[in-house]
């Protein structure tokens, strides 16, 4: 992935709400079964995954952190990342259009 696919990925990220960031993360955790083994590929503590997965808090990955979880998805599965982020959009465009 080039410097320029990394620049892109970070600045979505800015704009994924924090419910999703859960949901972004859940489909990582899918892939590779386990937290260890998400932890070792994102390169993201094993304790800050527990605490994103975390049921009674609301704590939620940053836009760093979500960069890394982005980029690790759509290594992985590149189609589902990039329908969720449309879906993301035209649900923005819809409440734009709204006002």
């Amino acid at each position: 992935m080039s410097n320029e696919d990394i620049g892109i990925i970070q600045l979505i990220s800015q704009y994924i709400p924090s419910e999703y960031r859960i949901m972004f993360l859940k489909a990582l955790l899918e892939v590779y079964g386990s937290i260890y083994k998400t932890s070792k590929i994102t390169k993201i503590s094993r304790p800050t995954l527990y605490r994103y997965l975390a049921s009674d808090k609301k704590s939620y990955p940053n836009d760093f952190i979500m960069a890394k979880i982005l980029k690790a998805l759509i290594e992985i599965k590149r189609t589902w990342t990039k329908d969720q982020l449309k879906n993301l959009a035209k649900d923005f465009n819809e409440l734009i259009n709204k006002l």
